[in-house]
């Protein structure tokens, strides 16, 4: 299951990119950290980003908010 959500994680992130969107929420649940720790290793090999916790108010404990920069 975790390798499917990768995987659709990795295509949501390049779908965003090749539409030039600025900012992307990715909602991993809490849990024990596993998702939440592939979502983070992924984007912290990408380029031109800012990663940081989604506001808890709107999205709970749960989600990672990615402002993303293009040239």
């Amino acid at each position: 299951m975790l390798d499917h959500q990768v995987y659709a994680l990795r295509r949501f992130y390049r779908k965003a990119r090749e539409k030039h969107i600025r900012k992307i929420i990715i909602i991993h649940g809490v849990g024990q950290g596993v998702l939440k720790n592939e979502v983070r290793d992924f984007l912290a090999g990408q380029d031109g980003l800012e990663v940081y916790d989604a506001d808890f108010r709107e999205y709970g404990k749960g989600a990672t908010a990615v402002d993303l920069f293009y040239k």
